[in-house]
């Protein structure tokens, strides 16, 4: 397994981690989630990311009957999705319950998507709470997960309140612009970058875009593995860690050997894998879940997630895609455009355009 230091923190984290939101995915039971971790710690992955929000706390409950005795093999991240101040230091002391641990190595808040957010928390006292709570060896450093555009992003690189962000990156690039003729990752070329320089550690969230690059063939007849795509990710040096969501042991025995430092892509392997995943184009649903509920009960990625599957697939998918949609207890046709779902979206979807569209497709 390959290690590198979290920007300035001095922690050396495992290149691949555990993004226990897989957990959730696959509905493992707590006594699996026991197994997963353990195994993990085995197998020498040291970078556990989990969050408040996950099954109400259950997941950090599940996790934490392993860190109580095995904390010291692992570094530890957890968030709060709440920007009450009041509630954010009762999520801490929560966090440290559940977790079975005298310190969270990183404690962050959870999905800054919107312009101004950061800015709102730094006012609004939620970073006092972090830096309270910090000074208390509650926690040892400070983060954000974000989604948000790339300006905001930066602001929070650049502000020196932070000292890990976890940020999206896979091969399809969904923050995009040309420069020169050339069609470039903002993240790969600005974000990851500035992190380094400002000493910012880096945490990847979303490797496998929400799934598709881990499920899906792709044009012609080419298939990105779960190793490749995660070897992707890593083979960028200004990322620390990546963390996959991980669903049961056979997905972490296959995701652990691209933390081997002999497993290599070439210049020309990473080239093939780039232009392999450009079908799926910057528009696809990551299944992050932020545009739910529906206020008319759509299951919104679950609806886009059979409409790619159906674009995306031979007489067989289709038919099965039509399958699984027929069963939906609500479906797309029950949208009322309200578009309180784009408002949530991190990525600015236009869902109710695709929502007519699978009613098109579907029904």
């Amino acid at each position: 397994m390959e290690y590198r230091v979290l920007g300035n923190t001095g922690l050396k984290v495992s290149v691949v981690g555990i993004g226990s939101l897989g957990f959730l995915a696959a509905k493992a039971t707590p006594e699996e989630i026991e197994k997963i971790v353990n195994r993990a710690l085995d197998l020498e992955i040291n970078i556990i990311d989990t969050a408040r929000a996950y099954a109400r706390g259950e997941t950090e409950k599940a996790i934490g009957r392993v860190t109580k005795n095995r904390w010291k093999e692992c570094t530890i991240i957890s968030r709060f999705p709440r920007h009450d101040p009041k509630e954010f230091a009762q999520s801490i002391n929560e966090s440290l319950q559940n977790l079975n641990v005298e310190t969270i190595d990183i404690y962050q808040v959870h999905s800054l998507t919107r312009s101004g957010d950061f800015e709102k928390l730094l006012n609004n006292g939620v970073f006092d709470e972090l830096k309270k709570a910090q000074k208390a060896g509650k926690i040892k450093f400070i983060g954000v997960s974000s989604h948000a555009a790339p300006e905001e992003t930066k602001r929070m690189i650049n502000s020196g309140e932070i000292d890990v962000i976890t940020v999206s990156y896979n091969l399809i690039r969904f923050q995009r612009q040309v420069t020169d003729g050339e069609d470039v990752s903002i993240t790969e070329k600005e974000i990851l970058p500035l992190a380094k320089e400002k000493g910012v550690g880096v945490t990847i969230m979303k490797p496998f875009g929400g799934g598709i690059l881990a499920k899906n063939s792709l044009s012609g007849g080419v298939s990105i593995s779960p190793v490749q795509a995660l070897k992707f990710v890593i083979s960028n040096p200004y990322v620390d860690t990546v963390t996959p969501g991980i669903g049961n042991i056979a997905e972490l025995e296959e995701d652990i050997e691209a933390g081997d430092p002999n497993v290599l892509l070439s210049r020309e392997d990473i080239a093939r894998l780039q232009e392999d995943a450009k079908k799926w184009g910057p528009d696809f649903c990551r299944n992050c879940g932020y545009c739910l509920p529906c206020s008319e009960g759509i299951p919104i990625p679950k609806i886009r997630r059979l409409l790619l599957n159906y674009k995306s697939g031979g007489e067989n998918q289709k038919n099965r895609a039509r399958k699984a949609y027929d069963n939906l207890e609500v479906k797309a046709s029950a949208c009322s455009e309200c578009k309180e779902c784009e408002e949530r979206c991190p990525y600015q979807q236009a869902i109710s355009k695709k929502m007519k569209e699978a009613q098109e497709i579907f029904e």
